[in-house]
């Protein structure tokens, strides 16, 4: 396995994560080994309950970061990471070569769930040198987990818009832990950015869309040149707006 996260994952089994979600996908698609055990637990509802907390207003978007951290701090990964064939994961992605492939993943539910859940859930690979180019969101959030590989990440808090600008702050900049919840919003670490430093590397996704319902955008990504920006006396950045294609031009793959 490699680099093994803050957590000691010596400990007990797969608690919940992707049991529910992954795990079902990954088994159809037989992407699972052969001693893969379901059990089930609650981290399904935990996500839609803080998730239609933070969308009815009754929850700030910096809270279900908080709380997203805080459930993924007890998922146990080791069952997990021993039994899923990323070797065949890898055929079924699509890995681009300047960006990330996507898997996107439907959770079974558990009794008591509503049929249409407020977040989504997905797999994103990369092999190496690529990068989920720097961007930022509106009207969403969202959360990266490293499950497989190694992944160096940025993170920068968005402090104002300008027309053809965005002033940013870093606020991360390094490897991420195996297991670590990378979380982003409008209103903390909006804008992030990741590169894949092992041969492939592979991360568990799941985002809420519109928690605004009335807002015009949702989800849309923002590309950003962090690296071309201009550097202010806060220690932030004036950074220029990027087309999707100078995005990958510049920062998909190294």
């Amino acid at each position: 396995m490699d680099k093994i996260s803050r957590r000691n994952f010596t400990s007990q089994t797969l608690q919940s994560l992707l049991t529910l979600s992954l795990v079902e996908t990954l088994s159809q698609e037989r992407l699972l080994g052969k001693n893969i055990d379901r059990i089930t637990g609650s981290w399904l509802a935990e996500v839609e309950e803080i998730s239609r907390a933070m969308k009815s207003g009754r929850a700030k978007q910096t809270e279900w970061q908080q709380k997203i951290a805080e459930i993924f701090t007890r998922v146990e990964l080791p069952d997990f990471l021993r039994s899923v064939d990323f070797e065949r994961v890898s055929k079924k992605i699509k890995f681009p070569d300047d960006s990330e492939g996507v898997i996107p993943v439907n959770p079974s539910r558990p009794k008591g769930l509503p049929e249409e859940l407020e977040f989504s859930t997905y797999i994103y690979g990369l092999k190496k040198g690529r990068a989920i180019a720097p961007h930022c969101h509106r009207n969403m959030t969202s959360m990266h987990m490293l499950i497989s590989g190694q992944i160096h990440a940025w993170h920068f808090d968005r402090l104002a818009d300008e027309p053809k600008h965005l002033i940013i702050k870093p606020t991360l900049d390094r490897a991420l832990a195996m297991g670590e919840a990378s979380t982003t919003s409008d209103d903390k670490d909006n804008v992030h950015w990741f590169k894949a430093t092992s041969d492939v590397a592979f991360t568990f996704n799941l985002a809420v869309f519109e928690i605004d319902r009335s807002a015009t955008f949702s989800g849309r990504q923002f590309y950003l040149d962090p690296a071309g920006g201009e550097k202010l006396g806060d220690g932030s950045l004036r950074v220029r707006h990027l087309t999707s294609q100078e995005a990958r031009r510049l920062y998909g793959k190294s």
